[in-house]
This record gives structure tokens, C-alpha cells and sequence, in this order.
């Protein structure tokens, strides 16, 4: 049996409640404190393999234990930090934060955006084959009907030199995310034009693009 999404976020503007900056920065020094500890760790237990050598082997495994547990966790950590910053990213509330500078840059450079345009027309393409990437089968009766929105984006994507990041991110989030409302029948249809509308504001006209909170 298909699982129910009934209950899967929807990916809309946040006019509703406002990512709190002070919280957001909290949660992101708790992710870089927690990764850097673990590193350290490592490198520390690295320090320390040399003499468990001349020691006994049961030193030895402990401490090879120790480094591949710190080394596993760091990794883990760096992977959540950049899901949260992507996640930040669809928030203009967000935009002071320091952290999420590197991230913005990034999507506004020309390989996301290429990326994106790709990604955009291969999924307006019907006669595109289905990629093993996919989050799973895309709707393609919506598809059909966002089919001319999704290549003028594409185009103005490649176009626009400075896009607005938090619509470049919400582009993103609709072509890779299961539960958006390319793939989630369980959406209304109308998520899917509002997601694109959004997106396109930002694209075409980043300086006069009106923020979430100002929109109806």
C-alpha cells in the first residue's frame, strides 16, 4: 500500500509564522561547536595511535574505534548543518545571518543555476525517461500544465546573473524534494502554480521581489 502524505509539508512561502534569526543562529553554532568537538577528537585520538601501537593491541583497537566514531559523527553533523542551512535558505527572514552568506552564494552561482535549468527542463520534458535520481514518479498530468512556466524559468535562470537565493532554493526544494506538489498527489494542484509564481518573482525581478511577509 502507498504510504499516506496527507500529512507532508508543503513547500509555501512562510507567510504564516516567521523563522525566528535568533533561534536559527542558535541552532547553527550548536551544529558548528558539535562538529568541530568531534574533529577535534579525531585528530586527537590520531595523535594518540602512534603510542597505543607501542602499547597493546587492545589500546590500539579502542583508540582506531574512537577515531572512525569521531570521524563518523563529524561527517554526520557537516551533512545535517548543510541540510539546515539549505533549508534557511527559503527564508527571507533569514538573509542577515552569517552563516547562510556561503550558502546564497552558492545559489546564485552559474553552476546551480544550470543545474536547475536542466533539472527544470528535463522535468517539463514528457518524453524525458524517468532518472534513477528521482525522489519518485513525477505527476505528470501537473507537469502538462506548469509545462511552459517550468522552461521560462529555466531560461531565466540562466539569464538572471543574481536571482533571488530563497527562490532558487525553493526551485530546488520542488525538483528534489518527495513530498512537493510535483510528486505528491496528496497536494493540491494549486501549491504547485503558487510554488512557481513565488519562484518566478524572485527570478525575474530579485530587486522588487516582494518578500514572504508582504505577500497576500
Amino acid at each position: 500500500m502507498a504510504p499516506d502524505n496527507a500529512q507532508a509539508p508543503k513547500i509555501r512561502c512562510p507567510n504564516r509564522t516567521a523563522p525566528d534569526p535568533d533561534s536559527a543562529r542558535r541552532c547553527l553554532t550548536l551544529l558548528t561547536n558539535w562538529r568541530t568537538g568531534t574533529l577535534a577528537t579525531a585528530i586527537a585520538m590520531a595523535g594518540l595511535l602512534p603510542v597505543a601501537m607501542a602499547w597493546h593491541d587492545r589500546y590500539l583497537i579502542t583508540i582506531a574505534a574512537s577515531i572512525i566514531l569521531a570521524a563518523v559523527l563529524a561527517t554526520g553533523i557537516t551533512v545535517a548543518r548543510r541540510r539546515r542551512l539549505a533549508t534557511m535558505a527559503l527564508s527571507p527572514e533569514l538573509v542577515a545571518l552569517a552563516d547562510l552568506a556561503g550558502e546564497r552564494r552558492r545559489l546564485q552561482s552559474a553552476r546551480t543555476r544550470r543545474a536547475l535549468a536542466a533539472g527544470l527542463r528535463r522535468t517539463a520534458d514528457a518524453n524525458q525517461p524517468p532518472s534513477r535520481l528521482d525522489p519518485c514518479p513525477l505527476l505528470i498530468d501537473r507537469v502538462q500544465t506548469v509545462r511552459a512556466e517550468l522552461l521560462a524559468l529555466a531560461n531565466s535562470l540562466e539569464q538572471t546573473q543574481t536571482p533571488d537565493p530563497a527562490s532558487v532554493a525553493q526551485l530546488r526544494e520542488l525538483l528534489t524534494n518527495g513530498t512537493s506538489p510535483l510528486y505528491n498527489p496528496n497536494l493540491p494542484a494549486h501549491d504547485l502554480h503558487t510554488t512557481l509564481a513565488h519562484a518566478r518573482a524572485g527570478i525575474t525581478n530579485p530587486t522588487q521581489h516582494m518578500t514572504c511577509q508582504e505577500a497576500p
